[in-house]
């Protein structure tokens, strides 16, 4: 990871609260809570992205979610 560098950051009192709280459950910095709250969120956001590619591409040769999930298997099951 590239070294860190110090950014100033407006958030409600409640978000600062629920990061305060977190972090003396956890044992960490409210630093460290804010950077894997970003962290998940990016990697949510490229799994819905991924998540709607798939889901065109499937549309795109007929395939409905059950039909993937079949395709998979078989495709598994071939090798």
């Amino acid at each position: 990871m590239p070294p860190a560098r110090v950014r100033s950051l407006s958030l409600p009192s409640d978000l600062v609260r629920q990061a305060e709280r977190l972090a003396k459950e956890e044992g960490r910095t409210k630093t460290e809570v804010l950077r894997e709250a970003l962290r998940r969120y990016g990697q949510e956001k490229r799994w819905r992205r991924l998540k709607r590619y798939g889901a065109g591409q499937a549309r795109k040769v007929g395939l409905t979610a059950a039909g993937v999930g079949r395709a998979i298997q078989e495709y598994r099951g071939g090798r």
